[in-house]
């Protein structure tokens, strides 16, 4: 078995489940988790990845692996998910799958803004609602949603993505107040920009190694859990986060556009 570091499998028991894992801060997630020797479930769409995963996985830490394939922007994704892990004691839970879609709103697809909606608020909301119920029971679990710093403030041009991780915030921070007491930890992790597929998917002009390194992101959030209900990684993320407080919204809101337009293509501003 791993080396449990800060004692995570003792502390909420065995079983994590990353949503998101085929790459990025998902994929850190699950690798760190096993290394503090949790068995992991592996959830995305692409099955080759997760599969890749696990092995990787299982032969570096000797943990126990389950990968679920599934669209969680499918009407039954978040479901199907649920019901394949509902054998399982799940004491960690990382909310990770998400994704942005830059662009002025009336040029944006309609059926791509609400897969963004679905993926990243009503999933996290029915995930949790399903699994949690499990952790107060036994008294100990773990809930880590991720957010963004873009959730702080209006964000042009990443409209809706930006209020779907101010969604994210709120909801984490009122999961934390709610959970004082029964043993089961909640926190929101928010990174700023950061090395994964997360600009080309939302179609930045930007290239993957542009922000921080998701390891970095992990690592925050792990050494925050079950003391703080939200954390910001990166000082400059932190500053860049509560800046907004100095100034006047509309402001704050006209600086952020010029940043973001040049991330934007051309015909999307």
């Amino acid at each position: 078995m791993a080396d449990n570091g800060r004692g995570y499998r003792q502390k909420y028991g065995e079983w994590a489940l990353v949503t998101g894992a085929s790459a990025g801060i998902g994929l850190e997630f699950a690798r760190a988790l096993a290394r503090e020797g949790m068995s992991i479930v592996l959830t995305a769409r692409r099955e080759d990845r997760l599969n890749a995963l696990a092995a990787e996985i299982k032969e570096k830490y000797r943990v126990n692996t389950r990968v679920v394939a599934v669209d969680l922007a499918a009407n039954d994704g978040v479901d199907r998910l649920a019901d394949a892990v509902a054998d399982l004691e799940i004491a960690v839970l990382v909310n990770n799958a998400g994704f942005g879609y830059a662009g002025r709103f009336d040029k944006l697809a309609t059926d791509r803004l609400r897969s963004m909606v679905v993926v990243n608020c009503v999933v996290p909301v029915v995930l949790t609602s399903r699994i949690i119920p499990g952790m107060v029971k036994r008294g100990r679990g773990a809930v880590i949603v991720v957010g963004s710093v873009a959730g702080r403030q209006p964000l042009p041009l990443h409209a809706v993505y930006s209020a779907t991780k101010g969604f994210d915030l709120l909801f984490g921070e009122g999961l934390w107040g709610e959970l004082r007491g029964t043993g089961v930890d909640a926190l929101v992790i928010e990174p700023g920009p950061t090395a994964t597929e997360f600009q080309s998917v939302a179609g930045e002009s930007v290239g993957a190694d542009h922000g921080e390194p998701a390891e970095n992101v992990v690592r925050v959030a792990l050494d925050a859990l079950g003391k703080h209900p939200s954390v910001i990684s990166g000082w400059f993320n932190w500053v860049r986060a509560n800046a907004v407080r100095l100034v006047p919204r509309s402001t704050a809101t006209i600086i952020a556009k010029k940043v973001i337009e040049g991330q934007t293509p051309v015909e999307l501003r």
